[in-house]
């Protein structure tokens, strides 16, 4: 997988960026299947990349947005992370934790934790053209956080424009 310098070409880094994803559809959406594994040296750490990206960015002003209904809701930053990386290789836009009674943890615990929630703040770009449909990648994207146990939440741009910003 390496070109004739010697190092990664961008093709070789998102067919791996494929094979991994591939790889945990069948562990995800098949746990039953037994047959071969990719190894560990074949997958990709994230799919998201300079170069190449399994995963659409993220909506810079939509997030700005979503950030400050976050903060008025939530009491503070600290109760919520932002792009943060899952074991299985997908970014999360925005991540909140919960204990078992449901009050919102801040970001730095790691125990005790009953629940998790991915929003996903989709812009127009993670939609195909002219239609309310993700693209299959973020499609396959909010099907797999669900599987990992996460509790997806989708923004969509379009909730943004339904509201008149107020005057303040």
């Amino acid at each position: 997988m390496l070109s004739v310098l010697g190092e990664e070409s961008h093709l070789d880094r998102l067919s791996q960026a494929r094979l991994t994803q591939l790889f945990l559809t069948s562990v995800l959406e098949c746990p039953f299947y037994k047959g071969p594994k990719l190894l560990r040296k074949y997958q990709v750490k994230s799919f998201v990349t300079p170069c190449c990206s399994l995963e659409t960015p993220m909506d810079s002003q939509l997030y700005k947005s979503v950030k400050i209904g976050l903060i008025d809701l939530l009491g503070a930053r600290l109760y919520f992370a932002s792009k943060v990386l899952t074991p299985y290789y997908y970014t999360i836009d925005v991540e909140i934790k919960l204990d078992e009674e449901g009050f919102v943890l801040p970001f730095t615990v790691n125990e005790d934790i009953h629940e998790r929630i991915a929003l996903c703040i989709d812009g127009p770009q993670r939609f195909c053209s002219n239609s309310k449909h993700l693209l299959g990648k973020e499609a396959i994207k909010q099907r797999h956080l669900h599987l990992l146990g996460y509790q997806v939440v989708q923004v969509e741009f379009r909730l943004f424009f339904l509201f008149p910003k107020s005057k303040s």
